[in-house]
């Protein structure tokens, strides 16, 4: 970078703290939006908090001191042709920037208009002299970019003009020739070039296409990156096909399915049939089975995972069952005792396992004995070893990283089958991509019993209503929940607002439920202490649990049929329904209170909105990813981000079930890519393309 024309060390050093290192990566890094600067406004038809360019004037300017993080405010008065003012700040400015300004200078101003009475102003906008040499910056669709401190966005815009004169020809075709003819995609030089500066001829429907990334240079580039992600994710997937594997016998499989299933307080709904017919078959197979299993909340997902737990151990296998906290290992371990306990060996591994526990395992596990071993992330940190691990089952997959998934199958000597198990349901476009490489089973039924879930907003002046239909529930018997985000009451300026859960269970317990046993619950409880409320409220001897999110994943309590998330506008989409689940797990009806402190005059943010419309965990997540993107959806332990600079799981959907296809089809059709017409496909992948590889973190 620090040869091109206008950058130099100091310059490049900035550009390399955004991993810019080379003409190339700065030719891909693309813009974030587009601003139409093709027509020239007046300050009157400039509507507050729209953006507008507009021909100026300037009449004064002045700097003032200020107080506070910035030091000085640089202001300029101008006028239009219709002589209306505005008034240009800056707190920001370089050197020179105030001289450019004096009285009777021309320039073009692009800002968002801000308008106070009488008075208009733009902050920072972007302006442009007539005697400026380039016409890059005026008069055109021009490109956004991200922000990068220390290079101003138009410095950017001329250092990428010289980039592209510079290279741009020079880039190689990367896309296979079928491709490019087959969609009509404009060659890579041509779109780079499009992308940063659109051509100057564009009809006022090509200028709609361009600032919403529909023109054919960005949707040649925003496919080319899921072509490229799709063959990395399906070759994974071939590789892991390759792979020696332990093969369960079918017959052997399908005597343990009906002699476990009878055991069952109900029978399989249709979708747990079908997703254990999906495992069992894998299973069977001479290879690791790697599948996702996607069910909505209370879906039956633990069924199938025990029944097939089982069935691994029945012949002679050891499975590791890992779940993201204690509280739901501890769930699990008590059900499967409870059903199994006395024609099975499961043991308990979590934070809490004494070492006499532990010894007492690892000897169980090097006798050969099959046996189920339920924990939290200890089977990994713990140093237990498996004499023969078979069967590896995850659960809620998204509260681990690749790192943990893959030490724990590293248990073992051969690759054991993997089941992960997910109560978050994917949208199709995430799925094939964040996991494209996995086999994936879907539940969609509840299981027989289960009652629907009333979803009802509560405002100011709504509570006492509230707190009357959930004193009526405890005394016919049911029990209640009262999730918080915080734990203590913050000094935090941001937070201050919010109601904590150690406060909220003080009042709940003095002043509006005295006659009802209330316990607390949070992740700041000793394992021991969290495991003992969770008790009491099983049994009954707690009416009303107050908690923090520690209940969102997995707790199961029939009993429990009222619900109050306070603050729930601080709460995801996905996050709110899987806290819902925790209700409507009996045959009583359930009703689930999203509480918010907002005025009845002021809007409830749209997620709320979709929480009271649907209980359909798919419907929700094809909002959530929508209102969230794809990054928080899959949270911070995902590791190995999607590498998408353009292209947009909810924009683009079309475009990667297309490049899926067309990946599909070059795998079967020429799997070695020796093809003359692959030919710029097979010099990618033996450059780039074993790097880019190597960084997918999809496993």
């Amino acid at each position: 970078m620090q040869y091109l024309k206008g950058v130099g060390p100091k310059l490049a050093a900035v550009f390399r703290s955004r991993e810019i290192e080379t003409v190339r990566d700065l030719l891909f890094f693309f813009p974030r939006k587009y601003e139409d600067r093709t027509k020239m406004s007046m300050l009157q038809d400039i509507g507050e908090g729209t953006t507008g360019t507009v021909q100026l004037t300037a009449h004064q300017h002045f700097t003032r001191p200020l107080r506070g993080r910035f030091q000085k405010l640089f202001e300029v008065k101008a006028y239009d042709a219709q002589k209306q003012w505005v008034s240009l700040k800056w707190f920001r400015i370089f050197k020179g920037f105030e001289k450019r300004f004096e009285p009777g200078a021309q320039f073009t101003a692009t800002g968002t208009m801000k308008v106070f009475g009488s008075v208009r102003e733009m902050v920072h906008p972007d302006v442009q002299f007539e005697s400026a040499e380039e016409d890059i910056h005026v008069g055109r669709i021009i490109p956004v970019y991200v922000e990068i401190e220390g290079i101003p966005t138009k410095t950017l815009r001329r250092i990428l003009a010289a980039a592209l004169d510079h290279a741009a020809s020079q880039l190689p075709e990367e896309l296979p020739e079928w491709v490019l003819k087959q969609h009509r995609f404009p060659n890579l030089s041509k779109a780079i070039r499009e992308v940063h500066f659109p051509s100057e001829n564009f009809s006022q429907d090509d200028s709609g296409s361009f600032t919403e990334f529909r023109s054919p240079a960005h949707q040649r580039l925003i496919y080319e990156e899921f072509f490229k992600f799709e063959y990395h994710v399906l070759s994974r997937k071939l590789r892991n096909e390759k792979e020696p594997g332990f093969s369960l016998d079918e017959k052997t499989l399908a005597k343990s399915l009906k002699a476990h299933a009878k055991k069952f307080p109900y029978e399989l709904t249709k979708g747990q049939k079908d997703s254990v017919k999906d495992i069992f078959l894998d299973l069977s197979q001479p290879h690791p089975m790697n599948r996702l299993l996607q069910g909505d909340v209370g879906a039956g997902k633990t069924a199938v995972a025990l029944l097939t737990a089982l069935s691994a151990m029945d012949q002679g296998y050891q499975v590791a069952f890992m779940a993201p906290t204690e509280i739901l290992a501890e769930q699990h371990y008590q059900n499967t005792l409870r059903m199994f306990g006395a024609d099975t060996s499961v043991r308990l591994l979590v934070g809490k396992t004494t070492a006499s526990e532990r010894k007492s395992l690892q000897a169980q596990l090097d006798s050969d004995q099959p046996t189920l071993v339920i924990g939290t992330h200890a089977l990994i940190e713990d140093p237990v070893k498996f004499k023969k691990l078979g069967l590896v089952i995850i659960d809620e997959q998204h509260r681990f990283g690749v790192d943990q998934r893959r030490k724990l199958r590293e248990k073992s000597a051969i690759q054991p089958h993997t089941l992960i198990m997910t109560a978050t349901p994917i949208p199709r476009t995430l799925a094939l991509t964040a996991y494209g490489d996995l086999a994936v089973s879907i539940i969609r039924e509840r299981p027989p019993g289960r009652t629907p879930i009333k979803t009802k907003m509560v405002r100011v002046g709504e509570t006492d209503k509230m707190h009357d239909f959930i004193r009526k529930e405890i005394e016919a018997g049911r029990q209640a929940y009262f999730i918080f985000p915080l734990v203590n009451d913050s000094e935090e300026e941001d937070f201050k607002h919010l109601t904590s859960a150690v406060s909220a269970a003080e009042n709940l317990a003095n002043v509006v439920f005295p006659e009802f046993k209330i316990g607390l619950l949070h992740g700041k409880l000793s394992p021991n202490e969290k495991a003992s409320i969770m008790e009491r409220f099983r049994k009954n001897e707690v009416q009303i649990l107050v908690s923090t999110t520690v209940v969102e994943v997995g707790v199961d309590v029939p009993n429990a049929t009222a619900m109050v998330i306070e603050h729930a506008e601080r709460f995801g989409l996905s996050q709110l329904h899987q806290l819902r689940g925790r209700i409507g797990r009996g045959a009583h009806a359930s009703t689930c209170f999203l509480r918010t402190n907002r005025p009845l005059h002021i809007p409830t943010p749209e997620r709320l909105e979709v929480m009271c419309e649907t209980e359909d965990g798919f419907k929700i997540a094809e909002a959530d990813l929508e209102l969230r993107g794809p990054g928080e959806f899959l949270g911070t332990k995902q590791s190995g981000a999607l590498p998408f600079k353009m292209a947009s799981l909810v924009r683009d959907q079309d475009w990667l079930l297309k490049a899926r296809e067309d990946v599909e089809k070059i795998m079967k059709d020429d799997p070695t890519i020796a093809a003359l017409e692959n030919k710029n496909f097979k010099r990618y992948l033996e450059q780039a393309g074993k790097k880019e590889s190597a960084h997918l973190g999809t496993a």
